[in-house]
């Protein structure tokens, strides 16, 4: 299975993709990362973000995947009870699934929604 994953962190930004990189590199092969985007927060004001995509296989499903993902963000002290639109020190989101077949099992709205998710997932495609 590959994974797109969309990684994003307000606080202590650079830190805490690199600590998330090297995370997934654990439970991921094959990795792949694009350049870091910088944007602006969106829906609340906050610091700057910094946003890349990073793409790798594993044999896990959407779920199990998803989970261990949790637990990254947790390493990172991820407030689970902070608004949804507010400073994060680590976002990381499944942004699209392809089987071994390269048939889409998987396409989050954030593809089409942010361009702090397509952009840097073009680069991986």
């Amino acid at each position: 299975m590959k994974y797109f994953l969309s990684l994003g962190s307000n606080i202590d930004a650079k830190k805490n993709l690199d600590f998330a990189g090297n995370e997934l590199n654990k439970i991921l092969t094959n990795t792949r990362s694009s350049s870091i985007y910088k944007t602006k927060s969106e829906g609340f004001k906050g610091g700057d973000f910094l946003n890349s995509v990073l793409s790798g296989e594993c044999d896990y499903s959407f779920e199990e995947l998803n989970r261990k993902l949790k637990l990254i963000e947790d390493a990172a002290d991820r407030d689970r009870d902070a608004p949804k639109f507010s400073s994060r020190t680590l976002d990381i989101d499944i942004v699209l699934q392809i089987d071994e077949n390269q048939e889409i099992l998987f396409e989050s709205e954030q593809i089409d929604k942010y361009t702090f998710v397509s952009a840097p997932l073009k680069e991986l495609l």
